[in-house]
């Protein structure tokens, strides 16, 4: 579980020390995430709401203040496991792989709405969060609600260029990556179960994720059971806080 207190400044800038002392250039410089997080804003009308869209691990772990999170659907893109990490949830010798946003297809997860006043603070959150390698791009997209309303929320979707990118992986292939790489954030398989498991409890229905679930199951002889207990109310919730 990612807690508020390691998005700070300081930790971040010492992850991204460390990374690029073990030699992977690639990570982003704060001078660089705060330049993305500019850009980003470039298209919120400051003193409005913001949303944003969540497909993987912020579903079950946002860490983020929120004032309403809802179940929504996005269109042109779908969840893959596309993109490998050495550290966290893998090695250099067996790296894990993460979700992005690929482009086709469909998309459901959950939509986050931050309260105007806090759009700036807890967007600078989550860029700390997400925007380390620079393997993601943030993209605005059109969010359906499942009570019907549409909103523009902020994502993630993969930069196809990066040196991370491995978005043709056979699926067999990807699930022995998840079944086996464990890394100093935990293993890459919770990493799936979580993200199942919130899935389903919000009524969600994934066939990619599921398939994943049974060849990881298959590899390791067992079934997959998720760390984190999922959501018990797949309906709309309002909330402020953190997960």
């Amino acid at each position: 579980m990612i807690r508020r207190d390691e998005l700070n400044s300081e930790r971040i800038e010492q992850l991204v020390a460390d990374a690029r002392k073990a030699g992977y250039d690639f990570f982003l410089t704060q001078e660089e995430r705060e330049a993305s997080l500019k850009q980003a804003l470039d298209r919120y009308a400051p003193g409005e709401e913001a949303w944003v869209f969540a497909y993987g691990s912020l579903m079950w772990n946002p860490a983020l203040e929120f004032a309403e999170a809802s179940p929504c659907q996005v269109e042109g893109w779908r969840r893959s496991f596309c993109f490998w990490v050495p550290l966290g949830r893998g090695t250099p010798e067996l790296p894990g792989l993460m979700l992005a946003l690929e482009g086709g297809g469909s998309c459901e997860g959950i939509a986050y709405r931050i309260a105007p006043e806090q759009v700036r603070s807890e967007l600078a959150i989550l860029w700390n969060r997400e925007m380390l390698s620079g393997v993601y791009q943030a993209k605005w997209v059109p969010a359906k609600l499942r009570d019907g309303r549409i909103v523009n929320a902020v994502t993630f979707v993969v930069d196809t260029s990066h040196c991370q990118y491995c978005g043709d992986l056979p699926i067999e292939r990807a699930a022995h990556h998840i079944a086996f790489a464990e890394g100093r954030r935990g293993a890459c398989r919770d990493y799936l179960a979580n993200t199942a498991a919130h899935a389903r409890a919000l009524e969600i229905h994934d066939p990619y994720i599921e398939r994943l679930v049974d060849l990881v199951a298959g590899l390791r002889g067992e079934d997959v059971e998720p760390s984190v207990p999922p959501a018990r109310n797949p309906a709309p919730i309002a909330l402020s806080g953190e997960d």
